[in-house]
């Protein structure tokens, strides 16, 4: 499996087959920067917000799931569950979905733009190889609030999304406070844009991997 980072919360995931998703594709209006055109054969969208479900930037004609599913797209398994964009049940910014996905037997999870802590979603993902989270708050959970999940989750990579960026045009914190929740050890951050992983990860304590935004 290849995962690669788009930018803001948007990953490509590309099956051994290339069976391909792309994740909450976002408008330059809102984020500040343009997403590089890519093909996928699947959208996942987590809501319907315009820096996560902007399909402009993606090339072909691929299925667009936006609610809860329980499905195969040819080799990879995708499953979603209801969740809250904010901390009061989704009055202030409405519904989220965490999109679950089995590529090449390994379990990755996008949380879209969860808002608080669930202890049934901890549950629900518990031990995933890889969690995608948001951790710079305003509009998603905050960089202690992305630490809870992994703390309870123990994914064994956690790839921070969502945060504050030189590009960005739009006031999130940055990385910076999420990753000093870590450890300097379980921290790479060596400016790849991509992640291969050939196989389930076995490390027993979770890694923290920070990615660069693909550029074309």
């Amino acid at each position: 499996m290849k995962l690669q980072y788009l930018g803001h919360a948007s990953f490509r995931l590309i099956s051994e087959m290339g069976t391909t998703v792309v994740t909450d594709p976002y408008s330059a209006a809102m984020v500040g920067f343009e997403m590089t055109p890519v093909r996928c054969d699947v959208i996942t969208v987590s809501h319907h917000h315009q820096d996560h479900d902007c399909t402009d930037g993606i090339i072909g004609d691929p299925a667009v799931l936006d609610e809860e599913v329980s499905l195969a797209a040819d080799d990879i398994a995708i499953e979603s569950v209801a969740t809250y964009h904010d901390d009061v049940k989704g009055a202030k910014r409405g519904n989220n979905l965490v999109f679950m996905f089995l590529v090449d037997g390994i379990k990755v999870v996008h949380m879209g733009d969860i808002g608080c802590y669930d202890e049934a979603v901890a549950d629900r993902i518990r031990d995933c190889d890889v969690l995608l989270i948001p951790v710079g708050g305003t509009f998603t959970v905050d960089a202690v609030g992305a630490k809870q999940y992994v703390d309870a989750v123990k994914p064994r990579i956690v790839i921070p999304m969502h945060y504050r960026t030189s590009e960005h045009n739009f006031n999130v914190d940055g990385v910076d406070k999420f990753l000093a929740l870590f450890p300097q050890s379980a921290i790479t951050d060596n400016g790849a844009d991509s992640l291969v992983l050939n196989d389930a990860p076995d490390n027993a304590d979770t890694r923290v991997v920070v990615l660069s935004r693909f550029k074309d």
